[in-house]
């Protein structure tokens, strides 16, 4: 059976209509070229080319190949790009999935900047309300999520730090200390908390009961939330404070304000995890995205208005 380089040397004698040019078009001498065609003709059983009175004419045999000829190599041309740009991270499709409040600023960044290096790259983003992020990730059914505290993310996983915030306390704007610059954790002691079901999900429950327990106290939990968003209800509605890392930067929600702790609470990491090995070109880059938001996010309001493009 012939192969593609047989049927480029065919089409260049079908477009220049003389061996000597189609040869040289090639890089290949004249001989060598009608031995190739020679080749062909034999493995198909009918000339291709009527070289009566020193003219090349295509045979009905010839004009059949160079119809299908010019479709095979159109499409392995794009089958070529299509591979190129795939392997290069050119095109191809993201999965992002978090339950993490960083959602809110850094993903919507660093999307934007891969839009822009990766135009033809799809992007699927959810919030992952059938299962846990890194449950997802490790199936394969998701690519890159966010995940924030000291989780064991095991030797299939692999992880970049984003940012560190601190723990803090949040609460209604009606609450008794709402006005206050920073809170004493001791006088939260009474207090009815609320929690979500993430905390114990991700490992990091004992650091945000860290400063309850520090103070001597365990806090006296009311409700346990299946989301951020739904505690973040449950706070402004006054049914309860919690401790949560700092996402003022994140969240503008009327009827709550994150206050600081004294003594300070505990630090917490948001990372970004994707499976070890992964084959998919365009999570490096967009983790670096990733990275650059968190860079950009700390950088003082007067730097960033002359950073930003």
């Amino acid at each position: 059976m012939f192969e593609l380089r047989d049927l480029e040397r065919f089409m260049a004698v079908v477009a220049h209509r003389n061996f000597g040019r189609a040869a040289r078009s090639l890089g290949m001498t004249q001989p060598a070229l009608s031995r190739r065609i020679a080749v062909l003709e034999r493995e198909l059983g009918a000339p291709l080319f009527s070289r009566a009175h020193r003219q090349i004419e295509l045979t009905r045999i010839g004009d059949v190949l160079a119809r299908e000829a010019r479709a095979v190599l159109t499409q392995a041309s794009l089958a070529d790009r299509a591979m190129h740009d795939a392997v290069s991270g050119a095109t191809g499709h993201l999965r992002v999935a978090t339950r993490s409040v960083g959602r809110f600023r850094l993903i919507p960044e660093a999307l934007r900047l891969l839009r822009a290096s990766h135009p033809r790259v799809a992007v699927s983003v959810a919030d992952p309300m059938t299962g846990f992020p890194l449950d997802l990730l490790r199936r394969g059914a998701i690519d890159v999520t966010l995940v924030r505290g000291p989780v064991n993310l095991g030797e299939r996983l692999c992880s970049e730090r984003l940012r560190i915030d601190q723990v803090v306390v949040v609460m209604s704007t009606e609450h008794r200390l709402a006005n206050e610059a920073v809170v004493d954790v001791s006088d939260l002691a009474e207090e009815r908390f609320v929690e979500t079901v993430s905390l114990r999900a991700y490992g990091y429950y004992d650091v945000m009961r860290d400063p309850a327990m520090r103070a001597g106290f365990i806090p006296h939990v009311v409700q346990t939330l299946d989301s951020v968003d739904n505690l973040l209800i449950c706070v402004a509605a006054g049914i309860g404070i919690a401790f949560m890392h700092d996402a003022s930067l994140e969240l503008a929600v009327p009827g709550i304000v994150f206050r600081p702790l004294r003594p300070p609470g505990p630090t917490v990491e948001l990372r970004a995890v994707w499976r070890a090995g992964d084959r998919n070109p365009v999570i490096a880059p967009f983790v670096s995205y990733l990275v650059l938001a968190a860079q950009y996010e700390r950088q003082p309001a007067r730097s960033r208005k002359g950073t930003k493009k």
